[in-house]
Formats: structure tokens, sequence, C-alpha cells
């Protein structure tokens, strides 16, 4: 794993089929995408452990239901509490522009607050 790019689950798992599920994850919304935010999950977590995220576009917050359609963002993908929240953000708002852009969300109406993205983590052992 690098601090300079994201490492993605299919990187380091060769038998990985493309299929991963997170039982019991840690949950965490993200409504700005930002370092600060990024930063404060990645202090939450522990020394010399690996997590693996994944990540759904909210389309509204206020009218988000658990068992709504969700946009996934990305496929999963490993962090550490050292890795780079700058590039972990920079990396969150080009999947969410690309997500907007491919499915042409846009904000005509009030009713709709911002989207933002909620963030599944969970301790990994990858050996």
């Amino acid at each position: 794993m690098s601090k300079n790019n994201i490492t993605f689950l299919v990187d380091v798992l060769p038998n990985y089929n493309g299929i991963f599920y997170i039982s019991n994850p840690s949950i965490k919304r993200f409504y700005f995408n930002d370092f600060v935010e990024i930063r404060q999950i990645l202090d939450s977590l522990e020394k010399d452990k690996v997590y693996v995220l994944s990540l759904e576009l909210i389309y509204s917050w206020l009218c988000h239901e658990e068992d709504d359609p969700v946009i996934t963002l990305t496929k999963p993908f490993l962090v550490t509490r050292d890795s780079n929240p700058l590039i972990i953000s920079e990396y969150f708002q080009f999947r969410i522009n690309l997500a907007c852009n491919t499915y042409l969300l846009e904000y005509t109406s009030e009713d709709y607050d911002d989207p933002g993205v909620l963030v599944k983590y969970k301790e990994i052992n990858l050996f």
C-alpha cells in the first residue's frame, strides 16, 4: 500500500472475484467530502491496521432511505491511519463528479439538499 495513491482491494487480493460485501461496517456520512472529514475518519482508525472502504453516492440526504437504490462510486479500496487524506479527498470528488455527469444528476428543485457520500469501512485481514 502506498500513501501516494489509492490501493484497490483487487490489487492486493489475487483471488478477489469482484464481489465484496462488508458485513457490519462502520458507517460515516460525508456531507462535504473534504479533507477534514476524511482526516477525522483516518484519525479514528487503529494504528497498523488496514481497512477496506466502499463509497455510495447519496443524491439527497432528506429523501434517503436505508433501502433506496444507491450509486456505488468506486471499487473497494484500502486505507490505513497513515493514508493521505488529500489524495482520498480528490479521488472522492472526482468519482462524485463522474457519477453526476454519467447519470445526469442535477439540482433543479429546492426540495433537494446537497449530495453526500455514505462511507462504509471495516478492518480487513489481508493475510
